[in-house]
């Protein structure tokens, strides 16, 4: 679960750049990340987009380094060697990323429009990182937010905070820590002593519920779940890319189930957008995108996120496939080449570490 966020760090878009700074693999300091980030997006103006007032903007450097916290919590940054963390590393295997390396190298510029708007590969990609290092927090503010159908924010930052915030820290919490739970299950009490408005939004627990809650609903905005529907509401989104009811499946799972189900069942609705992708189309995407990932992580290709990334391509290719599909592509590869395509034992003895010898493979 994420445990420090701000009130400011409402558009994911932003966080895109970040992976691209470190892409050399030396540590640097978020303090440094946040200037260098800063100093890129300061300059970018887009009267258009700013005209419809969107939140979220970095205008000062205090911004951007509330913009690299959230990356570190989302395993974007390694937190303890100041180098790429997973998502990171994954991230960069995305052709999206491309456009944002030039930026950080100079090389073009981009609108604002397209550092904050997030393609439908994207949009998966961010759902993926936000599931895994938010659970359970993101599922249950997800659920409640598809059951609502539409509501406005000071309704959901009480269910936020009242309800399912003390529900996720005690399920993710050591018992040692169970003053925190204890605190967070009277916070409506403690609301609701106060009793005057003006004297509840000038509280120290109105402040902590307004970095906390409202950046994660705008997180479901950036990922196409909600929509904005005026000043503090919300709806569901009608235009999404998913299904509503795979939403609330995806927000029902444990940790571990979340990766399978995101990839596959929950994406049917795309096959709807994309044209199917075949057989070779998937391998050679595959192949693609292995040799992507062994930049990032040498011999340590877990197969997994290797097929994550491959549909995640192929989105960005304009063609869809799910996992049961990719997984078949590798194993029917697998025993076509047994000695150029293989898996190994990971850690622990754990299957799911890829090898493919891409010299001279011919599909």
């Amino acid at each position: 679960m994420i445990m420090e966020t701000h009130g400011d760090i409402c558009r994911l878009g932003y966080l895109r750049i970040i992976p691209c700074l470190l892409e050399d693999q030396s540590p640097k300091t978020y303090d440094f990340l946040a200037a260098v980030l800063y100093e890129i997006v300061k300059g970018v103006h887009d009267e258009d987009f700013l005209a419809e007032k969107p939140i979220g903007l970095i205008t000062r450097p205090v911004n951007a380094r509330n913009y690299v916290t959230l990356a570190a919590e989302l395993d974007l940054i390694d937190r303890r060697r100041q180098r790429l963390g997973l998502f990171g590393k994954l991230y960069l295997c995305m052709k999206s990323s491309m456009r944002f390396r030039s930026l950080v190298e100079g090389d073009r510029s981009l609108r604002l429009i397209d550092l904050l708007m997030l393609n439908d590969a994207e949009k998966i990609f961010f759902l993926w990182a936000l599931f895994n290092r938010d659970y359970p927090f993101i599922q249950l503010i997800t659920s409640w937010a598809i059951r609502k159908g539409r509501f406005r924010r000071q309704e959901a930052m009480i269910y936020a905070m009242e309800e399912a915030y003390p529900q996720a820290l005690k399920k993710i919490l050591p018992s040692s820590r169970s003053r925190e739970v204890e605190e967070a299950e009277r916070f409506r009490e403690r609301r609701l002593a106060i009793g005057d408005k003006v004297e509840w939004i000038k509280s120290s627990q109105y402040a902590k519920y307004r970095h906390i809650a409202p950046p994660r609903f705008e997180w479901l905005v950036d990922c196409g779940i909600l929509k904005r529907s005026g000043r503090g509401k919300y709806e569901v989104n009608a235009q999404m890319i998913y299904d509503p009811q795979r939403i609330l499946k995806l927000a029902s799972l444990s940790l571990n189930k979340i990766d399978q189900y995101l990839f596959g069942d929950f994406l049917k609705p795309l096959f709807k957008l994309y044209r199917r992708a075949g057989r070779y189309d998937i391998f050679r995407t595959l192949v693609e995108v292995y040799d992507r990932m062994k930049r990032y992580f040498g011999e340590e290709v877990d197969l997994t996120n290797l097929e994550c990334m491959t549909i995640l391509a192929l989105i960005e290719k304009d063609m869809i496939a799910d996992l049961n599909s990719i997984h078949d592509s590798f194993n029917s590869f697998a025993i076509q080449f047994p000695d150029r395509i293989y898996v190994t034992p990971g850690a622990s003895g754990r299957l799911g570490l890829a090898y493919i010898d891409t010299r001279n493979l011919e599909i």
